[in-house]
Formats: C-alpha cells, sequence, structure tokens
C-alpha cells in the first residue's frame, strides 16, 4: 500500500451508521439482508481466543478477536452481519455494507462497522468499548489495514465504525492482497467494559457486588468500597455498639448495614439510608462534598463511635501516620521541631513525573533568608531551612493527587490530567525521618480511585485488588467486573491519550491511592466470617431485612388488592342529618379483595361475613360523582357475577341491603324500568332533627299517597293521619311533592331523577299550618323566629317544618369558643345559625356551659 494511499484512509471521517438517511434504511433491513446473504453465500465467522482473558469465561470475558469471511464481494450491496461473538455478555457483530462516495455516483467504498446488542428491545443498556477493525491481508507477512473506534454503545447507536473505511478500488485491486477468489476477510478485536442496563451477574462473576448510584453518589460508592475491602476496619465497624441507637440517624448502624450487605448480598447494594443518617436529603448536599473532605468526616465520625468500646483506636491504628515539621536555622544551634498527625497525604503532580518525585517534593526543605527570615528569638533574625519529614507511615496509606487545584488566571478549580506514574509497589524509607531495617516501609497498592471529567463533574470508579494477589476488579456503582492489572494501574496514569486503552480517555486518571504496608497485609486484609460479626448486629440487620421484605410484598399485594368499604342499614339508623351517612366519617366494614376475584366470589365473602344467604342479600354500589348526592347505582349481580372486579365499575363503596332476620323469604327482583328503591326519613320539628325509617321498593305505577299508610304505621301514628311529603336533593335542599296522587314515576320524573339512580331520599312529616305565616319568608321574618302551633300543645317552634329546617343548614357555621381567662383552653365548637343575635348566641353558649347568658361576654379573635 503506497503512503498516499494511507494519508487518504486516515483522513476519513469515523460515524455512526446512523448518520445518514441512507444507512437508516439500510439498518432496517439489516436483519433480512444479513441473513439471506449468509444464507446465499455460506459466510463464516470464527473467534479467536485471548490469551490474556485470565481464566474468564467466554461469555463474560473483557475482549475477543473475531473474523468474518464475505464471498462474492464484488456483489455486496446490501449491509451484512457476521455471527455474533459474545464479549462481556453481550453479542457483537461485524457490519458491512457497500457505500457511495460522498457527491459521487461511480466511486464506492466499504462501511465498515462494530455492531453491538443489535436486537435488543431494551432501551437503558451501555456498553464502554474499544476495537480495531482491520481488513486483512491474503499476502503471507503482511500487515492489515487497521482503523481504531472507541464508543459507548448504546440503544440508539449500537453500531459505531467507518461509513468510508477503504475505497472499493483498493479492495478490488489483486496487488493490494485484500481479496482473493472475491472473498475479503475482516476482523475486530474488541476490548469492553461490563455493560450496564442488562443484567451482569457481578456476584457470579467476580464474587463481589457494588452499590446502586443515586445520582451523586459515585465518588461515595468508590470511597466505601475502598473502606470495605480494608478488612480490618470493616471487622470493628461491625463490634460498634450500635443496639441502642436510633435506626434512621445512627451512621454507625448504616455503614455496618452497607458492609453487611456488600459480604452478603447477592445484587446491588444500596445506600439510601446511609446519606439519610448523614443529612443528606437534597441532590445538592450530595454535591458539596469532595472525596478527601468525605473520607475525614467518616473517619473522625467511627473514631467517636469506636471511643470506649472493644475496638477503641481502630482507626488511627489503621490510618494515622506522623510528620515532623522542623525549621533549622543555618547558622546557629536553634531548631525548631512540632510532631503532627496526619490520615492522608497531598501530593503535588504538576510538573511530576511519579509517585518518587512527588514524595521527594513533598519533603523539600524552603529556604528563610532575607525579608523571610526566621525569628529565632534570642539569636534574632536567622537564615534557616523549612520543611517536614515523615516520622511514621500508617499500616493503610491514602493518597490523595491533587489533580484539582486552583487557577488564579481563571480565578476557578482546574483539572489536570498530566500523565502521572504510580508503582504497584512502592518503597518509602528514603522520606523516613528514621529507618526500620526490619520492617522497611514497603507499600503494595491496594486500590485506584479513578475520576472520569473534569472540574465541573465527571464519573467516579475504583479499581481494588481486594486480596493483595493481583487480581483486581473495576467497581464502578452497581457493577463490579474483573479487569487487567494494566487496566487498574498504567490505563489511569494520565496524559497522552491511548485509543487501545480503555480507560485512558484523556480526563481519565487516577485522584487518590491506597496503598498497604507489606508487613501489614496479613492484618489489614485479614479474612472476616459470619462469627466475626456480633449476633445481635446479625439478628437486626436481618429482623429489617425481614420487615423489608414483608413491606415490599405488602406494597405489592397493595397493587394486586382492592379495599371494599361496605356499609350496612345500621349506619343510616344512627345518622340524623341530611343524606344517610357521613361519608369521611362513618363506620365502614372493609373487605379486601383481589382485583383479580370475581363478582361471584364477593357475594361469597359477604354471605359469609355477615352470616347472610345471597339469595337475602343486595349490593348497591355508591354512585361516584359527588353532585349526584349519596345515591346508589343500580346493579346487576347475574350479568356481572363472573367478571373480575378490576373490571366492574366502582365497587369500592357498597350498600348491602339484607333482609331482617325475622323475616321470611326471598329479596324480590328488581327491574330499573318498573322498579324504585327509596329511603325513608321523618323530620321531628322539636327535635329539630331527622330520624330515619327505612327503605323499600315500590313499582314506579304507586302513587304517593299510597306511601302514607305505611309510614304512619312504622311511625305509631294512626293511619288517616296527614303526613307532608319531600323528596331530599343535593346540596343540603328539599323540594316538596304538591300532588300526593301524582304516581311516583310522575313525581320523581319530574324532580329530574336518573333511572339508573336509585336510592332517591323521602322525608315525611306531620301536615301542619303556620299560624304566624304560611311561607318560610313570613317565618323568617317573625320577631321572636319562633312559631306557636295548636297540635304540639303551644309548644315554641324554631323550624317548624322540613323547609325551615333545610333552609337553617344554609346558615349553619362551626364556631370555636374559648375562655380567654384560662391559658391555653382548648374551648368548645357549637354549630348554629349565623342569623343569631348576640343574645340568642348568649343563651346558646349559656346552655352549654350552664351559667347565666347575661354574665358572658364575646370577644373576636383577631389575627
Amino acid at each position: 500500500m503506497d503512503t498516499d494511499g494511507t494519508e487518504n484512509h486516515q483522513t476519513i471521517e469515523l460515524m455512526d451508521t446512523q448518520e445518514t438517511d441512507m444507512l437508516d434504511s439500510n439498518m432496517t433491513t439489516g436483519t433480512e439482508d444479513a441473513t439471506m446473504q449468509q444464507e446465499s453465500n455460506q459466510m463464516d465467522a470464527t473467534a479467536v481466543p485471548d490469551s490474556n482473558a485470565e481464566n474468564i469465561e467466554d461469555e463474560v470475558r473483557s475482549e475477543a478477536t473475531f473474523d468474518f469471511k464475505i464471498p462474492n464481494f464484488s456483489k455486496l450491496k446490501d449491509s451484512t452481519l457476521s455471527p455474533p461473538v459474545m464479549v462481556r455478555n453481550l453479542p457483537w457483530k461485524i457490519m458491512a455494507l457497500q457505500r457511495n462516495e460522498r457527491n459521487s455516483t461511480e466511486s464506492k467504498s466499504l462501511g465498515f462497522f462494530l455492531q453491538c446488542n443489535g436486537e435488543s428491545d431494551l432501551t437503558n443498556w451501555s456498553c464502554n468499548a474499544v476495537a480495531e477493525l482491520r481488513l486483512k491481508s491474503w499476502i503471507p507477512g503482511q500487515e492489515a489495514f487497521c482503523r481504531k473506534i472507541k464508543h459507548v454503545f448504546y440503544s440508539k447507536e449500537n453500531d459505531w465504525g467507518f461509513s468510508y473505511f477503504i475505497g472499493w478500488n483498493e479492495i478490488m485491486d489483486p496487488e493490494k492482497g485484500y481479496i482473493k477468489d472475491d472473498t475479503i476477510v475482516l476482523e475486530v478485536h474488541v476490548v469492553a467494559e461490563a455493560p450496564h442496563g442488562v443484567f451482569w451477574d457481578s456476584k457470579k462473576h467476580t464474587g463481589y457486588v457494588g452499590l446502586k448510584n443515586q445520582g451523586a453518589t459515585c465518588y461515595m460508592n468508590s470511597l466505601l468500597q475502598t473502606l470495605c475491602f480494608t478488612n480490618q476496619l470493616r471487622k470493628a465497624v461491625y463490634k460498634m455498639p450500635t443496639e441502642a441507637d436510633d435506626s434512621t440517624k445512627s451512621v454507625g448502624l448504616a455503614l455496618q448495614r452497607v458492609f453487611h450487605d456488600l459480604q452478603f448480598m447477592d445484587k446491588p447494594v444500596g445506600t439510601k439510608k446511609l446519606t439519610k443518617s448523614f443529612g443528606w436529603e437534597t441532590l445538592d448536599s450530595f454535591m458539596q462534598h469532595d472525596v478527601q473532605e468525605f473520607l475525614r468526616v467518616l473517619l473522625d465520625k467511627l473514631e467517636s463511635k469506636m471511643k470506649g468500646t472493644c475496638v477503641e483506636g481502630t482507626v488511627p491504628h489503621l490510618f494515622e501516620g506522623k510528620m515532623k515539621s522542623y525549621i533549622k536555622c543555618k547558622n546557629v544551634d536553634c531548631t525548631s521541631n512540632r510532631l503532627e498527625t496526619f490520615y492522608d497525604i497531598q501530593l503535588n503532580i504538576k510538573g511530576k513525573k511519579n509517585i518518587y518525585e512527588s514524595f521527594q517534593d513533598y519533603i523539600a526543605a524552603e529556604t528563610l533568608e532575607g525579608d523571610n527570615k526566621y525569628d529565632a528569638g534570642v539569636h534574632g533574625l536567622q537564615d534557616a531551612e523549612k520543611g517536614v519529614i515523615f516520622k511514621s507511615f500508617p499500616p493503610v496509606l491514602h493518597l490523595h493527587l491533587m489533580r484539582f487545584q486552583y487557577d488564579p488566571i481563571t480565578d476557578s478549580s482546574v483539572k489536570f490530567n498530566d500523565r502521572f506514574e504510580f508503582l504497584e509497589q512502592i518503597n518509602l524509607d528514603p522520606y523516613l525521618d528514621q529507618k526500620d531495617p526490619k520492617n522497611p516501609a514497603i507499600y503494595k497498592l491496594h486500590a485506584v480511585l479513578v475520576h472520569s471529567g473534569d472540574n465541573h463533574g465527571g464519573h467516579y470508579v475504583v479499581y481494588i485488588n481486594p486480596m493483595a494477589d493481583g487480581r483486581w476488579c473495576k467497581f464502578d456503582d452497581d457493577v463490579v467486573s474483573s479487569c487487567s492489572k494494566m487496566e487498574a494501574i498504567e490505563h489511569n496514569y494520565g496524559g497522552v491519550d491511548d485509543e487501545m486503552a480503555i480507560n485512558a480517555k484523556h480526563c481519565s486518571n487516577a485522584y487518590m491511592l491506597v496503598y498497604i504496608r507489606t508487613s501489614e497485609i496479613p492484618m489489614v486484609l485479614e479474612q472476616i466470617t459470619p462469627s466475626d460479626i456480633p449476633v445481635e448486629l446479625t439478628q437486626r440487620l436481618n429482623e429489617e431485612k425481614r420487615l423489608e421484605v414483608a413491606r415490599r410484598k405488602e406494597r405489592t399485594e397493595a397493587n394486586l388488592m382492592i379495599h371494599i368499604h361496605v356499609i350496612l342499614e345500621e349506619v343510616f339508623e344512627s345518622h340524623a342529618s341530611p343524606e344517610l351517612f357521613d361519608f369521611e366519617h362513618s363506620n365502614y366494614h372493609q373487605i379486601r379483595m383481589k382485583k383479580s376475584q370475581t363478582v361471584e366470589e364477593l357475594l361469597g365473602t359477604l354471605s359469609q361475613t355477615f352470616k347472610v344467604a345471597q339469595n337475602r342479600m343486595r349490593i348497591w354500589p355508591l354512585v361516584p360523582h359527588r353532585n349526584q348526592g349519596q345515591k346508589f347505582a343500580h346493579f346487576d349481580a347475574n350479568e356481572d357475577l363472573h367478571k373480575q372486579l378490576i373490571n366492574v365499575d366502582s365497587p369500592w363503596y357498597i350498600y348491602v341491603e339484607m333482609l331482617c332476620p325475622d323475616v321470611g323469604g326471598l329479596l324480590p327482583s328488581f327491574d330499573r324500568k318498573r322498579d324504585v328503591f327509596m329511603f325513608f326519613k321523618f323530620y321531628d320539628p322539636i327535635k329539630k332533627c331527622l330520624t330515619y325509617l327505612g327503605h323499600g321498593q315500590y313499582q314506579l305505577a304507586t302513587r304517593v299517597c299510597d306511601l302514607i299508610p305505611h309510614i304512619n304505621k312504622s311511625l305509631g301514628f294512626e293511619a288517616t293521619t296527614e303526613l307532608s311529603v319531600y323528596e331530599e336533593c343535593p346540596s343540603n335542599s328539599v323540594q316538596k311533592i304538591i300532588n300526593m296522587n301524582d304516581t311516583l314515576d310522575k313525581v320523581l320524573t319530574q324532580l329530574s331523577r336518573d333511572n339508573s339512580i336509585q336510592g332517591v331520599i323521602l322525608i315525611f312529616e306531620k301536615k301542619i299550618a303556620l299560624n304566624n305565616s304560611d311561607s318560610v319568608d313570613g317565618f323568617i321574618s317573625n320577631q321572636q323566629n319562633v312559631v306557636v302551633h295548636p297540635q304540639f300543645n303551644h309548644l315554641k317552634l324554631e323550624l317548624p317544618t322540613v323547609d325551615h329546617y333545610f333552609r337553617d343548614l344554609l346558615h349553619r357555621v362551626e364556631i370555636l369558643f374559648v375562655d380567654k381567662t384560662v391559658v391555653n383552653d382548648p374551648g368548645f365548637t357549637l354549630e348554629i345559625s349565623n342569623r343569631l343575635s348576640c343574645t340568642q348566641m348568649a343563651q346558646a353558649v349559656a346552655e352549654k356551659i350552664n351559667t347565666d347568658p347575661n354574665r358572658i361576654q364575646f370577644f373576636k379573635c383577631v389575627g
């Protein structure tokens, strides 16, 4: 291949196949085309075993090399797909198609793409991968023509590659060696991360589980995993006394819970209870912390919690080192020393090649001279050296790489992505004040916390070597996967981007390192067994899980269940006001049924609950529309007997009509075109209340006057007693029935009754004639607001008729009366008419508190 040709290929645009309409069309029928092409051309794909697989199952391996032979290449037009090869549990295929060069109908090229999970219907999955796409040569020893890609594959961009991978003429040129017997071979080497959004069994593939991300907690998740794999700390956390702690506010208990779940659960672990114990209730509170601050605060809380217990001192024992700050005069014998402790070390990386240069910079002495001389007391101002030297390093060493620093030019924090090398094993003896030949300060790398992004945000992951045996795992929130040592270390140095290093993006690099002293590894990483966890803690956490499972099951079942509120006639009997019952405060019988159960099963349950035969009861669903008042809909149980409850119109509130035990026979059938179902009440003007009389089923042809004997009998009146009749209407109003000889059909139709709605309420009262006025208006204008009637032995009646009673209801208000001379007096509430005079109100209050109304004075509350 000539140089010019190579350069031309290097400038070919990298693009997704979905960029153009032409490719969209090809992708739509790509699967069918591929199948037809495979059947006709007998194509094959071969997966080459990965030599660096490190005993990982083929299905979940991180990388693979596979090729795709395309015979009859000169006839290739539509897109064609290779058989799938599994990498990270996802199917990967090579896609090839013929493309016309832009602005040209004669020049053709090969479109070469890598497809991931192309036939999945899932929409929230993703997989980050790098790959090398190769056109192999048939000439022995000649290198393949290759190009590299890096892409996050997801549902809308599930293929990536080159629309113009190489010119068609170059492939067809036999001297180039790319085609033989009209056959070419395409090859892909892909390296992929573990996918998100699709099933990935972290526990099965690695032995560990991840942590769920709450939206801005990946930095916390990375640090929690690091601390959890500091086994000695985890063991001490388990032993902290938390028996009496509030489960919602205790940081110690929440951390115990997270560590326990990470150790024993098989699925990703939640952290909401932990962040809630921190007091983090909003997204903003998650983002106000950096890793170093979060680590220090958390360790301080743990250290405080462990004081006075069997694990007191664990935190400083594991993480506390000592350094000496000194100032030494050059010309006089004067030295100032101060011993300090630290839990972590911040290393400057700007302009430093590796970790050793950063440590050397940390202990480098600063010269104090000129205007900056040291005040040596009796010796005066002296030239001096100022610096620090380490006295001791802890068993677990936390190193924060200062990638985020203040930039005075932009007056903001910036991230340095410079290359900075760190080793799997380091010797820190050169930075100690006094070395211990028997126990050199040799440290092994245990964890690498990585940040991808800039100073405004990004993503955090952590690579951990749990057993310090060289087997590394990547912890990316809820996904844990095995990885190579190179991925964990070299790929996170930062600096110049390497296209085939999956995590070596220019902005993806290590920002915190955790080292363990080699001599302390057996102690720090001591295996934790169930016997190391207090029995009381295990029991409490298991009980929490049991209750949580029960609550989750209850919530799940609640979605499958309905609560049916059953109203019986006893509710109506105890109600002495308008309507039949108090919708909010009445006592209902509740029956819990599955939505999938049938009306027949509901009837059976009602029959069993109330000990009544099904043919001696009937259900009337409450009309859901408020403007209808408390009316009931006709329900033909026989028609809907086998219907599921979820398919029945609003059976959630029902009145169950039942025959009295002392009444024989069965309930008569009901025909809503012929019959009407009604309730009866009686108005008592002396008690100023309504009394429930019962219900009845009558034919629409029945006259109103035919109801009177039945009502008189139920009231104990003479059969010839004259009664007035009203229909109770919605919104606390009534309408008087004038012609008692009219049929129910005529009267109720005049009152705009809907035949589909039952439960009409008729109110009866003794027919009387007012001696002051025959009208309500006359009654209201009466000076004393009372009526004297001879039929009631000259009693003074405030509300002599149903009409008066309902009109009065429109003026009823609830007033709270409080004794202002009594501190914090709860007072009492009276429902009275807002038309009462102050004298009348005083009389009502005096009757309530049994005192003289002339001794009551009212004050209106202001504000």
